[in-house]
């Protein structure tokens, strides 16, 4: 039986959004070569805000936007902290000594996180199969981010904590826009979030040590495509989905960024994926299928 239209067009825009997230992975690398981390966040970012404040001005009238962002100011200024801010900051200081399949393995982890924290601050139930998928999920994730050796005086390690750190802020980002989102439209919850937190990039920029930007063709095409591809369209698009299917059908897209992020690094970097990440990437996304499935008996 074929599936309806309107399904196969909610999985393509699923899709389409994790595959554009995976590209970001290889991007920020390049972009990092012309700006400093935090810099690099803040205009790309500033372009997204950009599309994102046309689409929601195209989908709502001007006096919800107003209402909305009065109303729930300081949910989305936290949103903004954990979705925007304190991930990409993160996740591109990272990326300067860490490689694209790796951070995006540890990225992936994100549903994961995201269930833990729905445990520990919204008392969600926790079954005994979600108890065993975050056990194994989290094991993964554990055996990659150590797998070069436990010291801070080792960048490898150090950058893994970085992305472990960004995954970690997406998970909790999502648990504390959940009562924001059952009262307003994801669209216009996320894009008003993503304005919020682009500003408070703005006002870290100044303070980061080691300011650097250098624009030239390549860098200026690199960071449209990270702002209004990888950041705006892939938002749009997998915000989108969620407006027609429900979000844990949606999270099993993110098992993909890995295998998105891979192929690009290849493409764009000539980077490999190592044996350990992918079987480490393996045990993720069996616990993360684990925590998904029904279970009857909570633990």
């Amino acid at each position: 039986m074929s599936l309806p239209k309107s399904a196969l067009m909610t999985s393509a825009s699923a899709i389409s959004a994790v595959a554009l997230w995976g590209l970001a992975f290889p991007l920020i690398q390049e972009g990092l070569v012309d700006f400093s981390p935090v810099l690099l966040g803040f205009v790309r970012f500033l372009l997204a805000s950009a599309l994102m404040l046309v689409v929601i001005s195209i989908k709502y009238p001007w006096a919800r936007i107003v209402q909305t962002t009065k109303a729930e100011w300081k949910p989305l200024l936290i949103l903004g902290i954990l979705y925007v801010a304190i991930p990409n900051v993160a996740q591109n200081l990272g990326l300067q000594h860490g490689t694209s399949s790796i951070a995006s393995v540890i990225q992936s982890s994100g549903p994961v996180m995201t269930l833990v924290f729905a445990v520990l601050l919204l008392k969600e139930g926790l079954t005994r199969m979600k108890t065993l998928g975050t056990v194994v999920a989290l094991a993964g994730t554990i055996l990659l981010v150590a797998s070069g050796g436990i010291s801070f005086k080792n960048q490898d390690f150090v950058s893994n904590v970085l992305i472990l750190i960004s995954a970690t802020s997406y998970g909790l980002a999502w648990v504390s826009a959940k009562n924001m989102i059952a009262r307003n439209p994801p669209v216009l919850v996320i894009g008003l979030s993503l304005l919020f937190g682009t500003v408070l990039l703005g006002i870290a920029v100044p303070f980061e040590q080691g300011l650097r930007m250098e624009f030239n063709q390549h860098s200026i095409l690199n960071i449209a495509v990270l702002g209004f591809l990888c950041a705006g369209v892939s938002s749009v698009l997998y915000l989108s989905s969620l407006e027609h299917e429900e979000v844990s059908r949606m999270a099993f897209f993110i098992y993909l960024m890995p295998v998105f992020a891979s192929l690009f690094a290849w493409a764009i970097r000539g980077e490999g994926v190592a044996t350990w990440t992918a079987f480490c990437g393996l045990i993720i996304v069996a616990g993360i299928a684990i925590a998904n499935r029904k279970g009857r008996e909570p633990a």
